[in-house]
């Protein structure tokens, strides 16, 4: 059994909140895009697993934490093999081990009879990590709390995407801290967006995407900021970071601009790979 497991992107991050536990409150609009890794499941012997990147075939994988879930609660006895193809690159900010065990949870209780109720898969997926449930869902939709909270968006139109990365690189702990300390004012552009998709005004959602850590991260990674630059140099209707970055995104009309956008990134080295948005 081979399984797409979907890049995301953040349309919208808001930080509204900090919550009692210690994690931030976050209201976001994510889409799963076409970037993505393949998980191939198959029954074996025993367990195994592998992946076409040596240094991510440990234990710690969130592939195999999943799996371990899965068999811990489901009874079942753990005689599957999994390869994961590792397309999206990480760490990025989008999402990439998140959907992978997303992914392999929901190929595992397919391959072994559906013996979890979609209530047990998401509730592993809230263990696993917070983009997790989102994956799982695997459509767009507005994610709250620390993402376990979805509600599902049925009428976001398709977006010619490209996805732009540079050599920088983000912890999320220190983009969060940096934050904290910045004393940001709130946003709100997810209403923003969330009305723009309800009346069907596509230029008003395109121009609605935002992300409330681009203020950090423009210090911390000036690069973000100047791909951002870049991108609407050649076209993009708007550029935003995604998640905590250093993942980039910009918006075109047309797969042809958002083509032309990519070649010119990839001329002067960077990273860069044209996807579209997806709809379950």
């Amino acid at each position: 059994m081979k399984l797409n497991a979907y890049a995301k992107i953040n349309l919208t991050l808001d930080i509204t909140g900090v919550r009692p536990d210690g994690f931030h409150e976050l209201r976001s609009v994510m889409a799963p895009v076409t970037l993505c890794d393949v998980i191939e499941l198959n029954k074996n012997g025993s367990f195994a697993f592998d992946c076409s990147v040596k240094e991510l075939c440990g234990t710690d994988n969130l592939c195999v934490r999943a799996a371990k879930l899965f068999f811990e609660l489901s009874g079942q006895k753990p005689n599957v093999s999994i390869y994961l193809e590792k397309n999206i690159p990480f760490p990025a900010g989008l999402g990439g081990g998140s959907a992978d065990a997303a992914c392999v949870l929901k190929g595992l209780n397919e391959l072994c009879g559906m013996p979890l109720s979609a209530e047990q898969l998401f509730s592993l997926a809230e263990r696993l990590g917070s983009d997790v449930p989102f994956c799982l869902l695997g459509a767009p939709a507005l994610c709250e709390g620390r993402g376990e909270r979805l509600t599902s968006i049925n009428s976001l139109p398709e977006l010619d995407i490209v996805i732009a990365i540079g050599k920088a690189r983000l912890k999320t702990p220190e983009v969060f801290r940096e934050y904290d300390k910045a004393g940001l004012p709130a946003r709100a552009d997810s209403d923003r967006l969330l009305n723009a998709i309800e009346r069907g005004d596509r230029e008003e959602v395109i121009s609605s995407l935002g992300n409330a850590f681009e203020p950090i991260t423009d210090i911390l990674a000036p690069e973000t900021k100047e791909i951002r630059k870049l991108m609407l140099s050649h076209s993009a209707l708007n550029a935003r970071l995604s998640g905590s970055g250093p993942s980039v995104y910009g918006v075109f009309e047309n797969s042809r601009a958002a083509s032309n956008c990519a070649e010119a990134l990839k001329n002067i080295g960077i990273f860069a790979v044209c996807c579209k948005t997806v709809s379950k």
